[in-house]
């Protein structure tokens, strides 16, 4: 890649953290924007299609509005990690600013857990009182850029169904890409679709080749959320133990 072409990457990935539009890319690089391979409904989902009690008013809402419209952004059910599943000295090195966004987060955050990523900033926008589509990540080392994407949020696409990844990332189906010496990983995990894009100065360099990309993607570490689960206090744990 070209020093020019490289610099005009920079600016792209800098306007992505600085204010993600809709983190289109998780859409597009998971098969045009569809909803990518389903997961697991959430029980209480279950538990109303079965009838056995009264569903939510939320899910009953949801059931009035009929059939989805071609185009229409439809909200995914975040699944949060338990507290063991923190990586507490990860996020422990990250800046307070990075980790203030993290709390902002509307799905789990994951962020490279290799050390020699540098100048690691995170965004994740949201309106007044409401929750934004999920949040965006940038790090560099040694002539190379590395960007995560995650959103809440699936786009109906006519025409097209579902379609399950012929790649196994971090033990879900997923899909690896390469387009203009840009290595990308999309895939589904917690309820969140999450992309990893790998740019490098060097596009043939083994730095930047497919299995540094898987690499990158199962070295991914979990660092917490809005939602994130939290180990208890050594009060809640008297009080719920019955611990002296």
């Amino acid at each position: 890649m070209t020093g020019r072409g490289f610099a005009r990457s920079d600016a792209r990935v800098k306007a992505l953290v600085a204010s993600p539009p809709g983190l289109a890319l998780v859409g597009l690089a998971l098969g045009g924007a569809c909803d990518p391979p389903r997961e697991p409904e959430p029980v209480e989902a279950r538990t109303a299609a079965r009838g056995d009690e009264p569903a939510p008013p939320e899910a009953q809402a949801a059931r009035q509005r009929g059939r989805l419209v071609a185009g229409e952004r439809v909200a995914r059910v975040p699944r949060w990690p338990g507290a063991e599943a923190l990586a507490t000295s990860v996020r422990e090195r990250l800046s307070t600013a990075v980790r203030a966004e993290i709390e902002r987060s509307p799905v789990p955050v994951l962020v490279p857990g290799d050390p020699g990523w540098q100048g690691l900033a995170l965004s994740s926008p949201r309106g007044p009182g409401e929750l934004g589509p999920g949040y965006a990540l940038s790090a560099r080392a040694d002539g190379r850029t590395l960007v995560v994407q995650a959103s809440r949020l699936a786009t109906l696409v006519p025409g097209i169904g579902r379609h399950e990844g012929r790649e196994r990332l971090r033990g879900t189906p997923g899909f690896v890409t390469e387009n203009d010496g840009v290595k990308a990983a999309a895939w589904i995990e917690h309820g969140t679709a999450y992309t990893l894009e790998l740019e490098c100065e060097d596009p043939e360099s083994p730095q930047c080749s497919v299995e540094a990309l898987r690499a990158e993607v199962e070295g991914l570490a979990y660092v917490g959320g809005a939602g994130e689960a939290r180990p208890p206090t050594r009060a809640q744990g008297g009080a719920i133990g019955g611990g002296r």
